[in-house]
């Protein structure tokens, strides 16, 4: 599932490949409310990220993508 991550301040947006949205969700809900500076968000194909917590504008998650093949 592809995440996408705003940075403030900076006009930068991070894309991350993750297995479990609602893993990441608790996660980055877990650093907000205990004051962490740090989140480390791992993509498999491209490595690893630390991002600011204080810094995250915005985070959107896309749906599972579905392929058709045909009309439609």
């Amino acid at each position: 599932m592809r995440v996408r991550i705003g940075l403030a301040d900076t006009g930068t947006d991070v894309d991350v490949d993750i297995e479990d949205a609602d893993a990441f969700v608790t996660e980055l809900q877990e650093a907000i409310d205990s004051d962490k500076s740090l989140i480390w968000v791992e993509d498999p194909e491209r490595g690893r990220y630390a991002i600011a917590v204080g810094k995250i504008a915005y985070v959107h998650i896309e749906g599972e993508q579905t392929r058709s093949v045909g009309l439609r």
